[in-house]
């Protein structure tokens, strides 16, 4: 309870100067729904290559509505969200392995996002993706381990329409919180990979 009262205050903490910001876009809310994946191998010491081992680490959620967030526009490119996924384990780092035992996995996140579209478009095949930058604090639950975390995060939209479109997010949580070596199931951090569909509302006459 300590734990989940300490994010809270945080949330209160990140949320509070942001009230006074002005909305200048044309739809500052926005809801954000799909799949993740959860690589329980990934840590400080973990190569680039092995981030992308999707056969030997992702543990892919096997429902395909695993993941979902809201957020508001708060202006200057910022935007502040909250958000929730679940998946199952069954994949785990190195050492730490359980033979055929899987566990759930759940967690609670916030993110401010700062959109770096205006600053780095990205243009391929004539199609433009719109990058974005966030961090964050986060509650994860594990098996008997639970904790709060450091989220930074790093993702591309793709819209559609002027309202509707796609998102890819990967996400490195680093834990914050010391767990028993015995509860121990990962290597002191996680990556989650996303990719859910975006819609855009509270259109400002």
């Amino acid at each position: 309870m300590k734990k989940i009262i300490t994010l809270i205050s945080i949330l209160i903490l990140i949320l509070k100067p942001l009230e006074i910001r002005s909305q200048d876009k044309d739809y500052p809310w926005q809801i954000s729904f799909g799949a993740n994946a959860v690589d329980i191998e990934a840590d400080t010491n973990t190569s680039i290559s092995e981030f992308f081992n999707v056969d030997g680490n992702w543990n892919v959620s096997k429902s395909p509505i695993s993941m979902l967030s809201i957020s508001k526009y708060v202006g200057e490119n910022f935007s502040f969200g909250v958000g929730a996924s679940f998946n199952s384990i069954s994949k785990y780092a190195t050492g730490l392995e359980l033979s055929d035992i899987t566990n759930d996995y759940f967690s609670i996140d916030a993110m401010l996002k700062y959109d770096l579209s205006e600053l780095l478009a990205i243009k391929v095949l004539g199609t433009t993706f719109e990058p974005f930058v966030g961090i964050g604090p986060g509650w994860t639950s594990f098996s008997d381990q639970d904790g709060l975390t450091a989220n930074f995060s790093l993702g591309v939209n793709y819209w559609l329409t002027e309202t509707f479109g796609f998102v890819a997010m990967s996400e490195y949580k680093h834990n914050l919180d010391d767990i028993d070596e015995g509860l121990m199931l990962d290597e002191g951090g996680t990556m989650r990979w996303s990719l859910m569909f975006v819609i855009k509302f509270g259109k400002i006459e």
